[in-house]
């Protein structure tokens, strides 16, 4: 599982990281990031998601519900049927690619969630 999806949840991960690591190191000499500030990490990590296929993105998703919290856990489900059921539930819930880049994007530890999904379903890259 993820064979193929390996290089692109690993980047994705590495430019989430550097994401968050700059916001810390901003916030820490400017105070709270305000709104229409945009760091260069941050559209790293957009610019990059936005050259990646729809499934693509979709599945970095899926991973990081899985790894927010349990709320996508189903009792009674296997962590893999859980991934494939979130996976077609939420396929078409964002109208275009910019809308899902930006969920994804919209998440503070995004790099955490998505490892954390990855453990929840008991994968190491």
């Amino acid at each position: 599982m993820f064979a193929e999806e390996k290089d692109i949840i690993e980047e994705t991960m590495r430019l989430a990281a550097e994401r968050e690591t700059a916001r810390e190191a901003y916030e820490a000499e400017h105070g709270p990031k305000k709104w229409g500030v945009y760091l260069p990490e941050e559209k790293a990590l957009n610019d990059y998601l936005m050259t990646l296929e729809r499934e693509s993105v979709e599945t970095l998703e899926a991973l990081m519900l899985l790894g927010r919290n349990d709320e996508y856990r189903k009792v009674g489900k296997s962590p893999e049927e859980n991934y494939l059921a979130l996976k077609e539930e939420r396929y078409h819930r964002h109208p275009d690619q910019q809308a899902a880049v930006y969920y994804l994007t919209g998440k503070k530890p995004l790099a955490v969630y998505i490892e954390n999904g990855l453990s929840y379903l008991g994968i190491l890259l």
